[in-house]
């Protein structure tokens, strides 16, 4: 005896292509199986893709801190050169206001005794302003004689006259020049 296969549907396949209802259920079966597969694969690409952007953004992160660790090692090299550069720049200002900037430096080395030292110097234009130390009075005295006497210097004003134990007569004089 053989056995023969029975086959039961529910579903009549002819009736059930011809009706809106299984028109849809037919659409959902085929192509709802392919817009399926298509989502796991872009799940799926982007889960994987995860992986290499995980180790490029832990890649980026040890290049920013080994780049800050060498910026933070050469600050002081900065620093010295950001000073270095703007001395130059003034060496350059000097350099740009020509000759008589020559000549002032020198009215203003022979003006200036042995006890006094300047602390700062600024040469301008038509105007020299500094910042002086003197160790005695008499070498103030010296230095302001000796300003008033040179030819290149008019207008002398004499500002901020201290008295400090430590160092002296602490003051700031500025005088115009003649070209």
């Amino acid at each position: 005896m053989s056995e023969k296969n029975i086959s039961i549907n529910l579903i009549g396949e002819e009736e059930m292509e011809h009706t809106p209802v299984g028109r849809i259920v037919n659409w959902a079966v085929t192509y709802g199986r392919y817009i399926m597969i298509g989502t796991e694969i872009v799940v799926l690409l982007a889960f994987i893709s995860r992986f290499s952007l995980d180790r490029k953004l832990t890649d980026l992160k040890d290049e920013i801190s080994q780049k800050q660790a060498i910026i933070e090692a050469n600050i002081d090299f900065e620093q010295q050169f950001r000073v270095v550069q703007s001395q130059l720049e003034k060496i350059n200002s000097l350099m740009m206001v020509g000759s008589p900037s020559i000549a002032i430096l020198d009215a203003i080395q022979a003006a200036v005794p042995t006890d006094v030292y300047l602390d700062s110097l600024d040469i301008t234009k038509n105007k020299i302003s500094a910042h002086a130390i003197s160790g005695s009075p008499t070498s103030f005295s010296m230095l302001l004689s000796n300003l008033q006497a040179t030819t290149q210097f008019q207008n002398i004003d004499i500002g901020d006259v201290r008295r400090t134990p430590a160092k002296g007569i602490d003051f700031q004089f500025s005088a115009t020049y003649k070209k």
